[in-house]
């Protein structure tokens, strides 16, 4: 789905990556906003967030993309000469179960494109955070075509309001994508918008998505230059090819801190220290947020939520009322206590058409499916651990 652009004087509103602590921060400020301000702040963020255009949303059915019957059919025949081969990851183990046959991390019962009925209604609310890799107004755009998610984290809230998660999912997983095939998860995006997407990720997770939220390259920029920079804890030395981070702390600019959410080819496991390093940041981010004294008064409240609102993009019911309603189990209790992760997997691997990947512990992603289901997920981390 595209979006069309702002006047070039107007901040960008744009889709991204890293919203996640941009959405629990005005979670947290609606929650404590004073009466007499909750209307002018709700105005605040309902008019200043660009809203997505059309259907965000797989049908009840689950079927999200109008899928060409010839790339259907290519992708199927690629399956099927692939579909008894063992996918092994690069340290060499089968990772073969009882539910997932040739190793690949897809359990047997979706693979080949099946589409699925959206997962049902559980009371709990879950928020996908997409970070577009789309240079749409840049001047990579002349270069740089198609639009993939460069970050996917889901932000997942119980019903009963205790603890919250935060979930980093690697762009290169491999998974079923509803209606094609075999893909690496980012590719929803780009094959069928928002609405493939969403399916894919409900499929592979087993849980129902109730809002979606971006902000985009240059958004992501922007709105880290509006706060004046955001400290971040390096945790290991590196260097791009603008950029020098040292461990510790650092205070970063939006185009620095864009090169630090963005690198991975630096770090020896590669992925794993970013989808590391963009949950670093946002803990800096949230940081920032609360030395600016947002969280004091609701007129410095009000401020922040005027500051961040423009940048970001988000479906017509992420709305001020109902992040206020996510709020209110938190309101008296000091916040939200984050537990953040990364989707188990095993490792990274190679896909029959040589693609690399990072290939799904199938096992423990049914667990985590089962966990975000039940209401389970302090059971979960207990097991599995955090990061």
């Amino acid at each position: 789905m595209s979006h069309t652009g702002s006047e070039a004087t107007a901040p960008r509103k744009k889709r991204g990556k890293l919203i996640a602590g941009i959405i629990l921060a005005i979670v947290l400020l609606l929650g404590i906003g004073g009466c007499a301000y909750i209307a002018s702040i709700g105005a605040a963020w309902n008019n200043g967030t660009e809203k997505f255009s059309g259907s965000e949303f797989p049908s009840d059915d689950g079927n999200a993309a109008k899928v060409d019957e010839f790339t259907k059919k290519v992708q199927a025949d690629k399956d099927a000469l692939s579909k008894d081969a063992t996918v092994t990851n690069d340290a060499g183990k089968n990772n073969a179960t009882e539910n997932d046959k040739n190793g690949n991390g897809i359990a047997d019962s979706v693979e080949n494109g099946k589409v699925t009925a959206r997962p049902a209604e559980t009371g709990a609310t879950d928020i996908l955070l997409l970070g577009s890799d789309s240079r749409a107004g840049s001047a990579e755009a002349a270069t740089v075509s198609g639009q993939r998610a460069d970050t996917i984290m889901l932000l997942h809230v119980p019903k009963d309001g205790s603890d919250a998660y935060l979930i980093s999912i690697m762009r290169d997983t491999w998974v079923n994508i509803p209606g094609y095939g075999s893909a690496k998860i980012n590719a929803g995006l780009n094959y069928g918008g928002l609405d493939l997407q969403v399916a894919t990720i409900e499929q592979l997770l087993g849980t129902r998505i109730d809002h979606i939220a971006e902000i985009d390259f240059a958004g992501f920029k922007g709105l880290t230059d509006e706060l004046g920079g955001v400290t971040v804890q390096v945790p290991l030395n590196f260097q791009t090819d603008d950029y020098t981070f040292t461990q510790g702390p650092m205070h970063l600019n939006g185009d620095q801190a864009l090169q630090f959410v963005r690198q991975r080819y630096q770090f020896s496991d590669g992925d794993y220290q970013r989808v590391r390093n963009q949950r670093i940041y946002m803990n800096g981010l949230l940081d920032t947020i609360k030395s600016k004294g947002a969280f004091e008064n609701a007129t410095q409240f009000k401020s922040m939520v005027e500051t961040i609102s423009p940048y970001v993009t988000v479906d017509s019911g992420l709305s001020a009322g109902e992040i206020a309603k996510i709020a209110a189990p938190y309101i008296g209790s000091g916040g939200v206590n984050l537990h953040m992760m990364t989707l188990p997997n095993a490792g990274t691997g190679w896909s029959a058409d040589g693609q690399s990947i990072v290939v799904l512990d199938q096992a423990a992603t049914s667990d985590l499916s089962q966990s975000l289901t039940n209401g389970t997920m302090s059971d979960y981390i207990s097991r599995y651990g955090e990061d």
